[in-house]
């Protein structure tokens, strides 16, 4: 945990805030820093206990999480493992509009249960480069097109993808090769990839992070195959929020 700093005094002018802690350096915040009004904020309001956490990026990932999430040197930390960057990186989102990091801490906790080293380490790449939406059960959101009827584009007959809907396949079926690019595995893919494939209905689907198999490096990582994913509903432009919210649907299931 860090050090708790205690606030002392400060000095406002119309560029920066300059404020001094009982120790440590002072800290500047620069007007062009999205805290500055909020700072400022407490400042003005005497609201100085707040001010260190407000200002200490560490003392915020700390107080935001209730120390689920601690800060070593630089680095975020979880359950005494490293958060990887992709992760750390939607964390320090989460913090900074004030979301709560449960979805991400059961990301990490349903991520842990994928077997293969490989399939987790792609996955951060994949969504590092999609901002892919995640789920308060801790899963991801991606997508799929399918053709008019439901049915998956590729055959027209496998995989029925009605929204509510599960849909599996036995993962040893699954290639889990990332080098191949196209091959057998139920294919999810990011907006982007999802939208120009063939088919005419775009649907939204939610994989739990353990059922990832492979994330083929070809088309900026944005595609994947994976063993199992419920289809939430179909839609015609991406979700644009950290934390998927509409409301849950009842699925059936159908394995394959």
């Amino acid at each position: 945990m860090q050090t708790l700093k205690f606030y002392q005094d400060h000095m406002i002018t119309p560029r920066s805030l300059i404020i001094c802690f009982d120790h440590g350096a002072p800290v500047t915040v620069l007007a062009s820093n999205s805290r500055f009004e909020e700072v400022k904020t407490l400042l003005n309001n005497e609201r100085f206990s707040e001010v260190p956490a407000a200002v200490d990026l560490a003392l915020t990932i700390e107080t935001h999480t209730k120390g689920k999430f601690t800060v070593q040197n630089g680095v975020i930390i979880i359950d005494g493992a490293e958060l990887p960057l992709a992760l750390s990186n939607k964390l320090l989102e989460f913090v900074e509009n004030r979301l709560s990091t449960v979805p991400l801490e059961r990301f990490w906790d349903n991520l842990k249960l994928n077997p293969a080293e490989s399939a987790r380490e792609d996955l951060f790449a994949y969504l590092e480069a999609n901002q892919a939406p995640l789920t308060v059960d801790g899963c991801f959101v991606a997508y799929k097109k399918v053709k008019g009827d439901w049915w998956d584009s590729h055959t027209g007959k496998t995989h029925l993808n009605k929204p509510g809907n599960t849909v599996k396949m036995e993962r040893g079926r699954v290639d889990g090769d990332r080098r191949n690019t196209c091959s057998s595995g139920l294919h999810v893919a990011a907006w982007g990839y999802a939208s120009g494939f063939s088919g005419s209905r775009i649907l939204e689907v939610k994989i739990n992070p353990r059922d990832v198999v492979a994330v083929p490096p070809d088309y900026n990582q944005q595609k994947m195959r994976v063993c199992e994913y419920l289809v939430l509903r179909q839609t015609d432009k991406p979700y644009d929020r950290s934390i998927y919210e509409v409301a849950p649907i009842v699925p059936d299931s159908v394995s394959v």
